[in-house]
């Protein structure tokens, strides 16, 4: 299982770096097409019509491309004021284990979901950009897998944990690391 844990952790590293440059570089794009469109319309008086719906669309994509890192690191919305006062409890390990495989199953329903849209929107199009709305929905089930892969490790953890308590540190809401670093 070590092994596993391991290489899980080396693809999910991989692959939340990428996103988040990946989301880095939408949010610098969105930056200057916000830029254009703001001095085009209220200095020159003429607007494009498509900054609007190509920002939004780079806004969609870039939350989706940080999900997994958020979900890896802790960053999600929780309720941290419960989790601090049972954290150090034996139930968490189970308790922890129950709330994560509930986020897994979700996000596989989420995948599936998401394909099946962005499958039925592939042959309407965008209204400015004329792109295929399959093509703006795909983030969906990309940005899903890529957080049920980080899930995938957290349940992998807490399995371990349950059977060598202490092995790996694995907050319910907060980031997985190996104990000790």
């Amino acid at each position: 299982m070590d092994a596993l844990i391991r290489f899980m952790d080396v693809v999910n590293r991989t692959t939340t770096r990428i996103a988040g440059y990946l989301a880095t570089g939408l949010l610098f794009a969105m930056l200057g097409v916000v830029i254009v469109h703001v001095f085009y319309r209220y200095v020159l008086n003429d607007s494009f019509g498509w900054t609007e719906e190509l920002s939004r669309t780079m806004m969609v994509w870039m939350a989706f491309l940080y999900f997994p890192t958020a979900h890896r690191y802790g960053m999600n919305v929780s309720l941290d004021i419960f989790i601090a006062a049972i954290q150090d409890h034996p139930i968490m390990r189970y308790f922890g284990l129950l709330i994560e495989l509930a986020v897994f199953v979700m996000l596989c329903g989420a995948i599936w979901l998401g394909w099946g849209l962005m499958s039925r929107a592939s042959s309407s199009f965008t209204l400015a950009l004329q792109l295929p709305l399959g093509y703006v929905y795909a983030i969906m089930p990309v940005g899903f897998a890529l957080v049920a892969l980080v899930s995938f490790e957290r349940l992998l953890r807490l399995v371990a944990n349950i059977f060598y308590p202490g092995r790996y540190k694995v907050n319910v809401f907060g980031s997985s690391t190996a104990a000790g670093g």
